[in-house]
């Protein structure tokens, strides 16, 4: 049986395979050439979720940072509007209205609206009562016929002198009781104050805290989503030339099964040999830490 024209220029060892191969190559050298893009195959960094937003903005305002600038990522840039002035200065600012850390001053709004209508009231009473005492040492000295006397006036001076020190004491006590539990409610609302400070920024820290574990789940899909979209870029990327490669493997495992010609020795198709180094050559790209592929067609 005399040689094919294609066994006798030694291209392949059936020139029923010449056209597979030379589209393998087509296809291969095409895919070369297609341009790579890059961005789709490289995984990004998700931004900032909403809620992560929202509780930065809201760090931001309780320690008077103002508005937070963005790039398109989310990322924070920079703020704008700040004030310096942070949720707890309503507070501080309420503390110097009222004077609560001066003890001279800041008892005044505490006093009791009713203290000077009881001083007045009470005081008005001890003077009616100490009237009738006197009333009653000169109703003595006139029925002794001591009245006007020596004895009446020193008497008389006595009672007064006691009368007025009683009468100074109670009114000093009573404003003295007024002004100790107006210093207490100085101090109450002070206290109140302070704590409101902490309590404040309590909830604001819960709240804070709440958004951000909500956003940081929100984050976590949005990369876990860009992270796929990467690998289904690679995927699209890598998968044709895997199936070139699969099917330059099958070409060359049924070329190499199929002799030549009977009357003359077979001589490797250069075409088979370059699909086989170009398959084994990918394959090393894809996998460098792997068997390289063996040789597709005999020696």
């Amino acid at each position: 049986m005399a040689a094919t024209p294609y066994s006798d220029a030694g291209l392949l060892p059936s020139g029923v395979l010449q056209p597979y191969g030379q589209n393998i190559l087509k296809y291969g050298i095409g895919q070369l050439g297609t341009p790579i893009d890059v961005g789709a195959m490289t995984a990004k960094v998700a931004g900032p979720s909403g809620f992560q937003q929202k509780s930065q903005q809201q760090l931001a305002d309780m320690y008077g940072m103002g508005a937070i600038q963005r790039d398109t990522t989310g990322q924070l840039t920079g703020f704008t509007g700040g004030t310096g002035i942070a949720s707890y200065q309503p507070y501080l600012d309420q503390i110097s209205q009222q004077q609560l850390l001066d003890p001279s001053q800041g008892y005044k709004d505490f006093m009791s609206p009713y203290q000077k209508e009881i001083i007045d009231t009470t005081m008005q009473e001890y003077d009616v009562q100490a009237g009738r005492g006197r009333q009653a040492i000169s109703d003595n000295a006139f029925q002794a016929g001591a009245f006007g006397g020596g004895r009446h006036g020193v008497e008389m001076g006595t009672y007064q002198s006691e009368s007025d020190r009683n009468r100074a004491a109670l009114l000093a006590g009573m404003q003295g009781q007024g002004y100790t539990q107006a210093l207490t409610r100085q101090d109450q609302q002070l206290a109140a104050l302070q704590n409101m400070v902490g309590f404040d920024a309590g909830l604001q820290g819960q709240k804070i805290a709440g958004l951000e574990a909500v956003g940081a789940q929100a984050q976590a899909l949005e990369q876990q989503k860009l992270n796929q979209l990467a690998a289904a870029g690679q995927t699209a990327y890598t998968l044709p030339m895997n199936r070139l490669t699969d099917v330059a493997n099958i070409y060359g495992s049924i070329a190499g099964a199929m002799p030549g010609s009977p009357t003359q020795k077979f001589t490797p198709s250069p075409i088979a040999t370059g699909i086989g180094g170009f398959a084994n050559m990918w394959q090393t790209m894809q996998n460098p830490d792997k068997n390289k592929l063996t040789q597709v067609l005999p020696s």
